[in-house]
């Protein structure tokens, strides 16, 4: 198995990216016109937020505002998001984030971080990690 690749036994495997190394995943979100959008995402077992975008990404996905919350980053602007992984056979609604202030901190870490996923996202998932790679496997 080689890193970044979701296997037929619904693991997906990325080698750590970043400045320290950061835990990634994938993750696919369905916006309202029915286009999927695939984001790399930091993971953060310490975040109490599922999901973390920028309001950029977010407005790609057009859907319902959320209720918004206050935290460490300033103001999160809420807004319910499906996650569709099929791979994972996960296609549910979950209430997202967006923050400038958050995403800009995880592109300090590695360009292609369009924001993070926390605890709430993980646990709906086995995951964990090695010295070489974080994975995610579909809970049964």
């Amino acid at each position: 198995m080689t890193a970044n690749e979701v296997t037929g036994s619904f693991e997906q495997r990325n080698a750590y990216q970043g400045s320290p190394d950061r835990p990634l995943v994938r993750v696919g979100l369905m916006a309202a016109n029915g286009n999927r959008i695939d984001v790399t995402l930091l993971a953060d077992t310490g975040n109490p937020f599922a999901i973390v975008l920028s309001p950029a990404t977010i407005g790609r996905l057009k859907r319902r505002a959320a209720p918004s919350v206050n935290s460490n980053f300033g103001l999160l602007e809420g807004r319910w998001l499906r996650l569709f992984m099929p791979e994972f056979e996960i296609d549910h609604k979950v209430v997202g984030y967006a923050s400038d202030a958050l995403a800009s901190a995880t592109k300090k870490s590695h360009p292609d971080f369009e924001g993070l996923v926390g605890l709430p996202f993980l646990r709906m998932f086995e995951f964990g990690g090695n010295a070489d790679s974080f994975w995610l496997r579909r809970a049964i």
